[in-house]
């Protein structure tokens, strides 16, 4: 158990040290480079930070002494997963948008839910105006490649200065919910590091390109924690045997990612503007069913 303590410790402090590493790379190599480092990148632990799903359900109904056979469950899941996909062909600017709102609830619930002392309806807004943060960031410091990846997706282009909008609100918004959980003693957290985490990611993203900005912050401060909760809820602790077990119960669900994404690589990969648009597209729809179960989780 000391053991595995000092891993816990040592997480925020590897993510720091490895997050300027991956900005000297950015630093020292072309955009060429550093996309290729970030797609194996998300095809690794990207990818398989959302790969074990089916095993969270069936381990949390265990909990709650509900029965669910795994057919049932990964037949509801792969549904899910088709029904999300038809929505980027059907609604693409609907999907879109929606993505963009789980994702930024999800990364700020995997920042702050540790931080937490109890809840309130204030969490949800809480957590989503904060990933909308760091999205903003990105969006902000790659206008222009951000855009030809929505009109790619969605046919629509989106002025420039909407970004900035969108992330000076929620700043403000952000900003007045911590002061009232702070107050209420929600919340325990140093404001002064997480100001600081923030300032990190502005300079990682206008340093580096799109995908390499994008793959540091989901790789290093989103999928690498996550995977760390997951294994630690699921067999009680981070070891080499736990670490095995968890590679194992989520080998099929990550080939059968991979392959998926490999085959568009055949079909788009000549053109790298639509490539990234049917990735990211791809990532939404198994983005959906795995911000459900991990929030389920949370609670």
């Amino acid at each position: 158990m000391k053991k595995e303590g000092t891993i816990f410790k040592n997480l925020d402090g590897f993510v720091l040290v490895t997050t300027f590493f991956f900005l000297w790379f950015a630093i020292s190599f072309g955009d060429s480079v550093e996309d290729i480092v970030a797609y194996f990148l998300i095809l690794t632990f990207g990818i398989l930070h959302g790969a074990n799903d089916l095993k969270l359900i069936q381990t949390s109904n265990s909990n709650a002494k509900k029965k669910s056979s795994f057919l049932k469950v990964s037949s509801y899941y792969v549904f899910f997963i088709l029904i999300c996909a038809s929505l980027f062909y059907f609604l693409p600017s609907l999907a879109l948008l929606t993505f963009v709102l789980f994702s930024g609830y999800h990364f700020g619930e995997q920042h702050w839910s540790s931080k937490f002392k109890r809840r309130s309806k204030a969490t949800l807004w809480f957590y989503s105006s904060y990933g909308l943060i760091v999205l903003s960031l990105l969006f902000v410091s790659h206008t222009i490649e951000v855009n030809t990846v929505i009109e790619n997706i969605t046919g629509h282009y989106i002025e420039p200065n909407f970004f900035s909008y969108l992330l000076f609100f929620n700043i403000g918004l952000f900003a007045i919910l911590y002061l009232l959980l702070k107050k209420n003693r929600s919340l325990e957290s140093n404001w002064i590091r997480e100001i600081f985490y923030l300032v990190v990611f502005l300079v990682v993203f206008k340093t580096a390109s799109l995908l390499w900005s994008f793959a540091i912050y989901f790789i290093l401060w989103h999928s690498l924690p996550s995977l760390v909760d997951q294994i630690k809820f699921l067999y009680g602790g981070i070891t080499r045997k736990n670490i095995i077990l968890y590679l194992k119960t989520s080998l099929i669900y990550w080939a059968i990612s991979v392959i998926g994404l490999l085959v568009l690589f055949l079909f788009f990969g000549r053109d790298s503007n639509t490539f990234i648009a049917f990735f990211f597209s791809f990532l939404a729809a198994i983005t959906f069913p795995h911000v459900l179960v991990m929030t389920r989780l949370n609670k």
